[in-house]
């Protein structure tokens, strides 16, 4: 009876362990598509910028500075406080190569999810099974 038990006791951990897997991965998938829409956004507007032309620059949620765009380069960071200048299209490239891997990342992701969700699904169903068992073990028992 006790192995049985032991036996429960092991599965209902890893199923535990699974899902907490589960939601770690989705949890990632989620900030993988939203850092997706933000390059999104930054190509579509340096793609939409014109050299001489003014724009709004956000400093801050709701708040914008009327700006005139100089030249078409662009500061970008490569470590913490080092920036480099690309061209937009550099940029845009530079972007565009980053959602490529955010892309690949995102597959493998959800590939993870789809064979999680088949292991928790199995070990669900192993454990119903096992609870199912030991409930007809201990009817049996009590039965004599």
């Amino acid at each position: 009876m006790s192995n049985m038990n032991e036996d429960l006791r092991q599965k209902a951990i890893a199923l535990e362990m699974y899902n907490q897997q589960l939601q770690m991965i989705q949890s990632e998938l989620a900030s993988i598509r939203t850092l997706k829409l933000e390059i999104e956004k930054s190509i579509k507007t340096l793609e939409n910028i014109n050299v001489d032309s003014e724009t709004l620059i956000p400093v801050g949620p709701g708040v914008f500075l009327k700006a005139k765009i100089v030249d078409d380069k662009a500061l970008v960071g490569v470590k913490s406080d080092i920036y480099m200048e690309k061209s937009f299209n550099e940029v845009v490239e530079d972007l565009k190569k980053s959602i490529e891997d955010l892309n690949k990342a995102e597959k493998e992701g959800m590939k993870k999810v789809e064979e999680l969700a088949k292991v928790i699904s199995e070990l669900r169903k192993e454990l119903q099974e096992s609870i199912q068992k030991s409930q007809e073990k201990s009817t049996e028992n009590n039965k004599t």
